[in-house]
C-alpha cells in the first residue's frame, strides 16, 4: 500500500514513452551511427551532470513564465512560429539548472533505448522533506556529486539487471530533486526534446 505522505513519481508509461522518444531522436540525429561503449554514453550523462552545476554556478534559471507567454502569441506559418518558439526556448529555458536536469533524464533514457533495457523505476518517491533530511544543508553541487556517484558505478561489465536498477535510482532521483527544487521536470523533459528534434545532426558536435 502506498503511504498517504508519500507522492507518485512521474509513471512508467511516461518513462517508458521519454526512452523511446529521446532513443528515436538520437538516431534520427546520428548519435547512434556507430556502436559505443557503456562508458561513453555513462560519460555523457556524467557531462550533463556537470552542465546542472555550472548552470547552478552562474545562477541560471529557466524563466517559464516568461517562455509561456511568448509561446501563445503565434505567428507566421507553422514552420515560422516553430523557429520562433526555439528562439524563445534558446533565450528563456536552454542551458539552465533545469534545462541540463531535463538533459540528465534525456541522456539515460537514450541509452537505456539503445541497450534496449527497462529501468527500475519506483513508483513511490521520496518527499521533499524526506530529501531534505538527506540532503540537510548539502549545496546543488554536493547533491549532484550524489547522482554522479551511482553513474559512475556503471561500465562495460554491469549485468542488465544492474543497470535497470542503477539507472531505475538516478531517474528517481532526478525527480526527487525535482520536487525538491519545485521543478516540473515533466515539462522541461518534453520541451527539450521537442528543441532536440529541430536540432543539427549530433548536435552540430563530433558524438
Amino acid at each position: 500500500m502506498i503511504n498517504e505522505n508519500k507522492r507518485i513519481m512521474v509513471s512508467k508509461e511516461k518513462i517508458n514513452e521519454f526512452i523511446s522518444r529521446a532513443y528515436k531522436t538520437a538516431c534520427g540525429h546520428g548519435f547512434h551511427d556507430e556502436e559505443r561503449s557503456d562508458e561513453h554514453w555513462m560519460m555523457l550523462v556524467i557531462s550533463e551532470i556537470g552542465e546542472m552545476v555550472e548552470a547552478d554556478r552562474k545562477n541560471r534559471r529557466a524563466d517559464v513564465g516568461a517562455f509561456k507567454a511568448l509561446e501563445e502569441i503565434r505567428i507566421g506559418s507553422d514552420a515560422e512560429y516553430a523557429e520562433y518558439v526555439n528562439k524563445c526556448f534558446v533565450e528563456h529555458i536552454k542551458d539552465t539548472l533545469e534545462d541540463e536536469l531535463a538533459d540528465v533524464v534525456i541522456r539515460i533514457c537514450d541509452f537505456l533505448g539503445t541497450r534496449h533495457i527497462e529501468p527500475l523505476v519506483l513508483e513511490e518517491a521520496s518527499t521533499s522533506d524526506d530529501w531534505a533530511n538527506i540532503w540537510g544543508k548539502d549545496s546543488i553541487n554536493e547533491q549532484c556529486y550524489g547522482l554522479a556517484r551511482i553513474i559512475i558505478r556503471i561500465d562495460k561489465d554491469t549485468s542488465a539487471d544492474d543497470i535497470s536498477r542503477l539507472l531505475g535510482a538516478s531517474l528517481a532521483w532526478c525527480f526527487d530533486f525535482a520536487d525538491f527544487h519545485k521543478i516540473d521536470l515533466e515539462w522541461h523533459i518534453e520541451h527539450k526534446m521537442a528543441y532536440n528534434e529541430s536540432r543539427p545532426n549530433k548536435h552540430g558536435k563530433g558524438y
